[in-house]
């Protein structure tokens, strides 16, 4: 059954003036990567590693797909993706059934911390814009660590908190501070550490990120259609989610990282 997510990307997309038939991933890019600087960071985070047909990933909190139809059409590879959202995983579904992605990448409704896939499974797991919303860190990373083939790599791409100031409310993964489980850079790597995951890199990706709100934000005061997307995802509050997450980056309360290690 297709969501009503779906249905909207699709009028949105068709609106634009694209017959059905012509859709392509170029279409829907603009609506199914919502982690900050959508797919253009995620071609520069994998860039980093070999990938080939035989790889085995997984994208872990993959929303509506958009990463793992990138990864599976760049490189002929399989690609699963599991989120909590079944909304979510219904359009991810529908979105590369469209497309013609549907036998590269199988996505599932279920939990992070408790993963229905076999150990030493996958060659590269990712995360983006994923623990933020989980409150057992610890749990979510063994499960990273578990299906991970050894010598596998993991990459994350998250929010975590800088400070201890306050934050202002929605923020794109949470209308409250009920559900808002962010933890800080330090206490990241050292849990990653603790269960023997080997560090390659890290990288601090604020400043691109706050340049890149910066301009959206601008541009969606002139023109509010680009923010169709966004409110497909978030909702009718998403210009405030947004304008609220860029002020706490700017103002230095959270920062975005990338990482990426090896087991």
């Amino acid at each position: 059954m297709n969501s009503n997510q779906y249905q909207a990307i699709l009028s949105a997309i068709k609106g634009s003036g694209v017959n059905e038939s012509d859709i392509s991933r170029k279409h829907t890019s603009a609506f199914d990567e919502f982690h900050v600087r959508g797919k253009i960071v995620s071609e520069e985070l994998f860039s980093q590693i070999v990938l080939d047909k035989d790889s085995l990933i997984l994208d872990l909190g993959c929303g509506l797909g958009g990463t793992c139809r990138m990864l599976a059409e760049k490189y002929d590879c399989t690609v699963y993706g599991i989120d909590y959202s079944e909304q979510h995983i219904q359009t991810a579904t529908s979105l590369s059934e469209l497309i013609g992605l549907n036998y590269k990448t199988l996505f599932t409704q279920g939990d992070a911390t408790n993963l229905p896939y076999p150990s030493d499974h996958f060659d590269l797991i990712i995360t983006q814009h994923v623990q933020m919303c989980i409150a057992d860190k610890e749990k979510l990373y063994s499960e990273v660590k578990r299906a991970l083939k050894k010598g596998g790599r993991f990459i994350y791409y998250d929010v975590l908190k800088k400070n201890n100031d306050i934050l202002n409310y929605p923020l794109p993964w949470v209308n409250d501070e009920t559900n808002n489980h962010l933890i800080n850079s330090d206490e990241l790597k050292k849990l990653l550490h603790s269960l023997n995951f080997k560090k390659i890199s890290s990288q601090d990706q604020t400043q691109k990120g706050v340049d890149f709100l910066s301009s959206f934000l601008a541009k969606a005061k002139e023109k509010p259609a680009i923010l169709t997307g966004q409110k497909i995802l978030m909702g009718h509050n998403s210009l405030d989610k947004i304008t609220n997450l860029y002020q706490a980056l700017k103002d230095g309360v959270v920062e975005l990282e990338s990482g990426t290690y090896e087991l």
